[in-house]
C-alpha cells in the first residue's frame, strides 16, 4: 500500500472506532426487575424516565417511572398478590451498560401520580446496594453469642487499610450467613488460598460475600495503615475515616449467572450474590498524576505524610514507569498510576456543569469525662459553674427582696389547721445514695466552651472563662 493508502486506511478505521463508541455510548441500558428470590420479573422497556446515581462511599438514589398499565406496574403495585405467590416482599432492579458497569439496589417506596395529561404513572425510588454496609454491626467478640462478649472492643486490628477493614466485615458477614457461632478460621482470613482448609466457609447459599484481599496482596500494594478498633458501632461509622484518609473506596456489586467470576479463582457463588469489595482507585499515596502544564504534560508525584502525620507533601517522580497496557492494541481503559487527562476547574476546561458546597461550622462547646477522682478533669466548684445539683440533692434557697431582707417563706406561715404543718414525706432514695449521686456528676462531669477571641492591633487578645452560672453571653473579650 502506498503512503496515501495507508493513511486512508488509518482514518477510515478512526472514523469507524468513533461510530462504534457513539453508538456504545447511545445504546439503551438494560434494566432488570428481580423478585425477593432473585427470580427474573421483567425487563423495563416503557420507562418514562430513569436516573441511576453512583455515589462514592455512600448510599446512591435511582427513579423510574414508569405507566400504571405496564405489566410490571401492576406487579410491582400488587405486594400482597406477590407475597402470596413466594415471591418475596423485596423489589431488586439491575442496570447494565455496555462498557459493564452496573448498578444496583432494592426497592425503596413506590407512588401512583395522576398528571395533567391524564396519565398515570408509577414513581420507583431505589436505594443502592451500598446500603447494606451500613446495616452491618461490628460485635465485640463475633465468634461467640450475645452473651459472651468478651473481650469488650473488637481490635485493635494494625494493618493495610483495605486488609483491616475487610477483616472486620468478613467476620460479621460469617456470623450473618452461617448463624453459628464457634467456628475455626485460617490464620488470615482474606487469603483466599486458605478458604478450602477452613471449617465452614462454603459460600454457595450466602447472600453477601467480601471479595478476599490477603494481607501480603495489600501490603505489595502499598495501601496506608489503619488501626481499626469498634465496640458494638456500626462498619460503615468506624470505615468511613479511614476511607478517606486512604483514599480508598467500597465497591458493591451483585454477581449474576453469567457473569465472569467477581476476582480470579472464586467458588460458586449464588445467583444474585452482593460482593462487597475496597479499592484503591486515586492512587494519591501510590503513585499517579496530580498536576503539569501544556509543555511538559502531567507530572506523576507520590503523596508522603509530613512529619506532624497530619498534612501531605506531593514528591515528584522523575523517572516514571509507563504500565504495560498501554501498549496493547484496543486498550481503552486508563490507568491510575498514568491518567490519559486530569480535569482542573477553571475559566477553560472540559468541565461543563460543577458545585462547591462549604458548610459552615456547628458545635461550639466540648462535654467531656469520665470515671476520674475529683481533681483530675479540672472539673471547677460547685459554686463556679461545676455540675447541678439534683432535685434530690438540692437545699432549701433563701429568697430574699431587692432590700436584702429575707422574704416571708413557708416556714413563717402558720398552718391552716391546729396540726402541725410538718409532714413526713418518704424520699424517694436514701441520702446515702444521693449523697453519691452528686459527688459522681459533680466529680465527672466538665463542660468546655469554644469562646471566640477578638485581635487588636497593638493589643493582645485573650478570652475570658464563662461558667455555666453567668446569664448573658460571654464578656470581657480584649
Amino acid at each position: 500500500m502506498s503512503l496515501a493508502e495507508q493513511c486512508e486506511a488509518i482514518w477510515d478505521a478512526t472514523l469507524a472506532a468513533e461510530r462504534a463508541d457513539d453508538l456504545e455510548r447511545l445504546a439503551q441500558p438494560l434494566m432488570r426487575l428481580w423478585d425477593g428470590h432473585w427470580r427474573l420479573a421483567g425487563i423495563i422497556c416503557s420507562e418514562y424516565r430513569a436516573e441511576f446515581t453512583w455515589v462514592d462511599n455512600d448510599t446512591g438514589t435511582a427513579l423510574v417511572e414508569i405507566p400504571l398499565d405496564d405489566p410490571l406496574a401492576k406487579w410491582v403495585w400488587r405486594t400482597r398478590a406477590r407475597i402470596e405467590a413466594n415471591e418475596g416482599r423485596n423489589i431488586h432492579i439491575t442496570c447494565d451498560k455496555p462498557d459493564g458497569t452496573r448498578w444496583s439496589g432494592h426497592l425503596h417506596d413506590h407512588s401512583v401520580e395522576r398528571r395533567a395529561d391524564g396519565s398515570q404513572v408509577l414513581t420507583l425510588r431505589f436505594v443502592h446496594d451500598f446500603q447494606h454496609t451500613k446495616s452491618y454491626l461490628i460485635w465485640s467478640n463475633p465468634f461467640f453469642g450475645p452473651d459472651v462478649q468478651i473481650p469488650r472492643t473488637f481490635g485493635p486490628v494494625p494493618g493495610p487499610a483495605r486488609w483491616a477493614l475487610k477483616l472486620p466485615l468478613l467476620l460479621n458477614v460469617m456470623r450473618e450467613q452461617m448463624q453459628q457461632h464457634g467456628w475455626r478460621l485460617p490464620d488470615d482470613p482474606l487469603d483466599p488460598a486458605s478458604w478450602l482448609g477452613a471449617v465452614g466457609l462454603d459460600m454457595s447459599t450466602w447472600s453477601v460475600v467480601v471479595a478476599p484481599t490477603s494481607f501480603a496482596e495489600d501490603l505489595a500494594a502499598g495501601t496506608l495503615w489503619a488501626v481499626p478498633h469498634s465496640r458494638f458501632r456500626y462498619w460503615f461509622d468506624m470505615a468511613l475515616d479511614i476511607l478517606e484518609d486512604a483514599e480508598l473506596s467500597v465497591r458493591c456489586r451483585r454477581w449474576l449467572e453469567g457473569d465472569p467470576p467477581p476476582w480470579p479463582g472464586a467458588p460458586r457463588l449464588r445467583h444474585g450474590v452482593l460482593v462487597i469489595d475496597i479499592v484503591n482507585s486515586s492512587g494519591f499515596y501510590s503513585d499517579t498524576s496530580n498536576g503539569g502544564n501544556p509543555f511538559d504534560g502531567l507530572v506523576r508525584t507520590v503523596a508522603r505524610f509530613s512529619e506532624d502525620f497530619i498534612d501531605t507533601i506531593e514528591e515528584p517522580i522523575f523517572d516514571p514507569v509507563i504500565p504495560d497496557d498501554y501498549s496493547v492494541p484496543g486498550h481503552r481503559r486508563t490507568d491510575v498510576t498514568t491518567p490519559f487527562v486530569v480535569y482542573f476547574d477553571g475559566p477553560e476546561t472540559g468541565i461543563e456543569t460543577s458545585k462547591f458546597t462549604e458548610t459552615a461550622a456547628t458545635a461550639v462547646q466540648v462535654v467531656t469525662g469520665g470515671h476520674s477522682m475529683p481533681g483530675v478533669v479540672g472539673a471547677p466548684p460547685l459554686n463556679q459553674g461545676g455540675a447541678p445539683t439534683t432535685r434530690l440533692s438540692r437545699r432549701r434557697s433563701v429568697c430574699r427582696n431587692t432590700n436584702g431582707r429575707r422574704s416571708p417563706g413557708r416556714r413563717n406561715r402558720a398552718p391552716a389547721s391546729g396540726r402541725s404543718h410538718r409532714r413526713f414525706v418518704t424520699p424517694l432514695v436514701s441520702r446515702n445514695a444521693a449523697g453519691l449521686a452528686r459527688r459522681q456528676i459533680q466529680c465527672t462531669r466538665t463542660e468546655l466552651r469554644l469562646v471566640k477571641t477578638v485581635r487588636v492591633p497593638g493589643r493582645l487578645a485573650g478570652a475570658s472563662v464563662h461558667h455555666r452560672g453567668n446569664d448573658g453571653p460571654t464578656q470581657g473579650l480584649s
